[in-house]
């Protein structure tokens, strides 16, 4: 008998989360997926249910339907199986349903391979917001987490001059080893001031006030990381700096690799 997933709202990702399934046997049911005709929410909710990645918004799941987490949770069976990402004070209230809830959220291999659609979107964005190539363009990569080792390989494949900034020093003997520059994190940053480009990946403060002082001011700052982010949005904007932030990108770059990466993530799960 095939398996039964309910798709809940989010961005185009969703949408090819479904068309996979689909494309694989399985009864993909939308409610409130971008492009997709919604179905009716029954009234008892069992199965997979895959919601937004990230989830939530507020007390509503993340899209353009508003549609509350409470009405979502009171219809949940005990055999239920939830998949989402950073559940947050959230999950209490679906562990409490009875059923199991399973947050993607830097899990493997999902935050790996998702860190791929992040690092060319972050790429694609920088390129749009930039009047300069990333050939020869001083590059500094803030973290060398999944993230920043794609990003990193990634710009320096286009011949970027890119320095990564990480606190461990296994972490900059690699950077190193692959041909970029290397800085600490902390007091130990350095080439803020000749940057053309600063992406962060680190989701945690990462900048002082008086180092964010010595950022370049034609430097274009994206942030990759997840709010609160390593970046100081309001003071980066105080001082007249060209920041983005830039959240979601594999739904908004290359939502049908992102969706199937979703769908194989959870049929992984279950076999």
């Amino acid at each position: 008998m095939a398996e039964t997933y309910h798709v809940f709202c989010g961005d185009r990702r969703q949408f090819w989360a479904v068309e996979q399934l689909r494309a694989r046997g399985c009864v993909a049911i939308p409610h409130g997926v971008p492009g997709l005709e919604s179905w009716p929410l029954p009234d008892r909710l069992s199965g997979h249910v895959l919601l937004p990645f990230p989830s939530f918004q507020g007390e509503y799941l993340r899209g353009r339907e508003a549609l509350p987490i409470a009405a979502l949770v009171e219809r949940l069976e005990p055999t239920a199986k939830v998949y989402g990402a950073l559940f947050g004070t959230q999950r209490a209230a679906f562990e409490r349903t009875g059923a199991s809830v399973f947050d993607l959220y830097g899990g493997e291999p999902m935050t790996t391979l998702n860190a791929i659609p992040t690092a060319e979107g972050a790429i694609r964005l920088a390129i749009d917001a930039s009047s300069i190539t990333l050939h020869g363009a001083r590059s500094l990569v803030l973290g060398f987490g999944r993230v920043g080792k794609i990003l990193a390989q990634k710009l320096h494949a286009l011949s970027a001059d890119v320095t990564v900034a990480a606190r461990k020093p296994a972490d900059r003997a690699l950077a190193q080893a692959m041909g970029m520059r290397t800085s600490g994190l902390g007091a130990g940053l350095c080439g803020l001031g000749e940057a053309d480009f600063l992406f962060n990946t680190v989701p945690a403060p990462v900048l002082t006030p008086q180092q964010l002082e010595a950022v370049n001011p034609a430097c274009l700052l994206i942030e990759l990381a997840s709010k609160p982010g390593g970046l100081p949005e309001e003071a980066c904007r105080a001082r007249g700096l060209h920041y983005h932030f830039a959240p979601g990108l594999p739904g908004l770059c290359a939502p049908e690799t992102a969706g199937r990466l979703y769908a194989d993530c959870v049929e992984n799960l279950n076999e």
